[in-house]
């Protein structure tokens, strides 16, 4: 994509003209590269659009305000270098938002930048992002991540102009204030406390949608349905004392201590995944393969790769299980509910699988012990009719194929 030949425009060569990179960024953002986004997110299309819309001045405005110290620029400086953020990604923009590991690589990637540019308010971003565009807290998690370096590379990319040094970009993003008044969706500049990113005399409004004045009449009617919705929030919150997936149950899981081969010992929940497959390779009595087991506590993000941050630690226990058992070779299976496109399921239940099997062949299990398969919708093993029948057919399998 051609970027109007760089820092000069149309009055001739040595006229200096600022560079707009709200523009720059909408011309990466095409329909074509919205629409894998929202494929990925499981969004609609306009809903991912809105999301983009405030995500993109939010980002520039956080990174605007880090570069104006003297610290925040060297340090934001320093991470276009560690990155290696060259601009050279924008050139394959499509496969940031195609899922697999470049996606799941530049989300994690992201959400370290996210740290450093918000710290604690990052989850709060999160919502009033999901807020404004109508989309879930976890899709909207995954847009901010993902938009990151798309924003880094440009930045990237435009030092080869403006000049590598932190000064310059500095200049570069203190620039942009002119650019982001007013696009700051609502709410959120106040939340961040970034009253100067709107016009002066205004507040800060959605750039998606004008603000429009409630009606008096219609006061007392949003109260009583506030009223109502809170209600029925707290009946629809009450945990099911008959479920076994909520984060009570699973909280009070009680652990025990695994005695492995070699001496090696691993702490799990009791009658759990792990603790039940270490109980089946440990046993003499059923030694007939393959042997299926469905993991517990392994989720992923919505329409994701990225794994929740609850379910690291059973990856990292069935790692440990399998070092103790290294005879034993496994095939990890995705499967989906028939919720969305069955092509698309059947592509993210593959990725999924590939997504565990690289995190535990980095941690030391040789890659021919780790098969994978992704099928989708296609075996449910629950009606998809209700959503309890959804949430058991959405799982991932291990199934021991030699021990």
């Amino acid at each position: 994509m051609s970027e109007a030949g760089g820092p000069y425009g149309a009055a001739g060569k040595g006229t200096v003209m600022t560079i707009n990179l709200v523009d720059l960024i909408k011309g990466y953002l095409t329909p074509d590269i919205v629409k894998k986004a929202s494929t990925f997110v499981g969004e609609s299309e306009s809903a991912t659009q809105k999301a983009v819309s405030g995500i993109v001045p939010a980002l520039l405005a956080a990174m605007a305000n880090q570069a104006s110290t003297t610290d925040g620029a060297e340090r934001l400086s320093r991470m276009l270098d560690t990155g290696k953020y060259d601009g050279s990604a924008l050139n394959n923009l499509g496969s940031l938002f195609s899922g697999g590991e470049t996606t799941q690589k530049a989300i994690t990637e992201g959400k370290n930048v996210l740290s450093s540019l918000f710290g604690g308010k990052t989850e709060g971003l999160t919502d009033q992002i999901a807020g404004f565009a109508g989309v879930r807290p976890g899709s909207a998690a995954s847009l901010l991540a993902l938009i990151v370096p798309l924003i880094m590379n440009l930045l990237g990319r435009q030092r080869s102009t403006i000049g590598q040094g932190p000064s310059a970009l500095a200049s570069l993003l203190g620039e942009q204030k002119s650019f982001l008044s007013g696009l700051l969706p609502a709410g959120i500049g106040s939340f961040l406390g970034w009253a100067g990113y709107a016009r002066p005399g205004q507040t800060v409004q959605s750039y998606a949608e004008p603000k429009r004045a409630t009606p008096a009449w219609l006061i007392p009617l949003l109260a009583l349905g506030a009223i109502v919705l809170v209600g029925l929030g707290w009946l629809l919150s009450r945990p099911n004392p008959g479920s076994e997936t909520t984060v009570a149950a699973r909280a009070v899981a009680k652990m025990t201590d695994l005695q492995l081969p070699g001496g090696v010992k691993v702490s799990v929940p009791e009658g759990s995944f792990n603790y039940s497959l270490h109980k089946w390779l440990s046993g003499t009595t059923d030694t007939t393969v393959p042997k299926r087991f469905v993991f517990d506590n392994l989720n992923f993000e919505t329409a994701s790769t990225q794994l929740t941050p609850e379910s690291v630690p059973t990856v990292e226990s069935l790692v440990v299980i399998l070092k103790a058992y290294p005879d034993v070779a496994v095939r990890l299976e995705g499967h989906t509910d028939t919720t969305g496109d069955a092509v698309a399921n059947k592509k993210l239940s593959q990725d999924r699988a590939i997504v565990v099997k690289e995190i535990i062949v980095k941690s030391g299990i040789p890659e021919q012990r780790v098969g994978t398969d992704g099928y989708g919708e296609e075996k449910p093993i629950a009606p998809n009719e209700t959503e309890e029948g959804r949430a058991k057919n959405r799982r991932t399998e291990l199934v021991v194929v030699k021990r």
